[in-house]
């Protein structure tokens, strides 16, 4: 990549932006940072239905810092706040929040998919939509993060082909 090439965007959506998308930033951002992408992709994480500035739920901020990502410092964004640079991807957990995406005046600047989509063939997981854990217990939690740290595993594999 051209240094002068601009820097991508990958931005994970999902309801409140206090769960799920906020794993998956983190996942993605530990990942792209691994395999040296991350001077060329940078990740960010949005809500559908989100209320600006909510800190991510204690059991993400928990489980994420045992996969050794500090996830603690997030904050919470609504969708209709991102303005896409070209070339971005916009990434939902269900096709719910896909469609949602769709439905709003981003431009050109992005394209929208399932996360559980874009992260095939590179991912070994059954599932394409990850469930929502807001109101579950920590084990819930694990189960979640264990899906959203294969699929942006995938992701990432694909992002660097």
């Amino acid at each position: 990549m051209d240094s002068r090439d601009p820097l991508r965007e990958v931005v994970f959506v999902c309801s409140g932006n206090t769960c799920r998308s906020p794993m998956a930033e983190g996942f993605a951002r530990h990942f792209l940072k691994l395999r040296g992408l991350d001077d060329r992709w940078k990740t960010s994480s949005l809500g559908v239905a989100a209320i600006e500035g909510l800190p991510a739920t204690e059991f993400a901020v928990r489980v994420m810092l045992e996969h050794g990502i500090d996830i603690s410092g997030h904050r919470s964004r609504r969708a209709e706040s991102w303005t896409p640079p070209g070339g971005s991807l916009a990434l939902g957990m269900t096709r719910e929040h896909v469609d949602r995406m769709k439905r709003l005046p981003l431009g050109e600047g992005a394209t929208i998919r399932l996360l559980g989509e874009a992260s095939l063939p590179f991912c070994r997981g059954d599932a394409l939509e990850v469930p929502d854990p807001f109101g579950s217990g920590l084990p819930r939690y694990r189960e979640v993060a264990a899906i959203i740290r294969e699929m942006t595993l995938g992701l990432v594999r694909g992002l660097g082909t």
